[in-house]
């Protein structure tokens, strides 16, 4: 379900980087909620359209840098999917375990409003936007 949600979150808004060190990535920024914004395929930058009324989608990194859970909106009349699994993540790679499905992401950008995340499928590379603020 991460992968099917992550593919479709395809994200591509960002906001100025805020992290005072010269790194793009700020490993000590991952855990907390991730909202998707869009997706870039190539020079392609889809919208992210999941969220609704009564909640947004979101990525949610625990600090103890075990737990990621994956939420989802379906409509408004029942609760969110809420799918949990595990992740790590080495350097500037992350690499999550949902539902059985694992997904290596190369960190392109993670600072204290943004998180850009890029992973491939079927020779196809895609750049996931996320941000922190609802």
């Amino acid at each position: 379900l991460l992968s099917l949600c992550v593919a479709v979150l395809l994200l591509g808004a960002c906001s100025s980087d805020d992290d005072k060190s010269s790194s793009a990535v700020n490993l000590d920024q991952l855990a907390k909620r991730w909202y998707p914004v869009s997706s870039k395929i190539g020079n392609n930058t889809i919208p992210y359209d999941g969220h609704l009324s009564c909640g947004k989608d979101y990525l949610e990194f625990t600090a103890n840098s075990t737990v990621v859970r994956d939420v989802d909106y379906v409509d408004c009349q029942t609760d969110a999917v809420v799918s949990s699994g595990v992740y790590s993540v080495t350097n500037n790679t992350l690499t999550t375990t949902i539902n059985n499905e694992t997904i290596v992401y190369d960190l392109k950008r993670l600072n204290s409003s943004a998180l850009q995340m890029e992973a491939t499928f079927n020779g196809t590379k895609i750049l996931y936007i996320f941000t922190s603020t609802p």
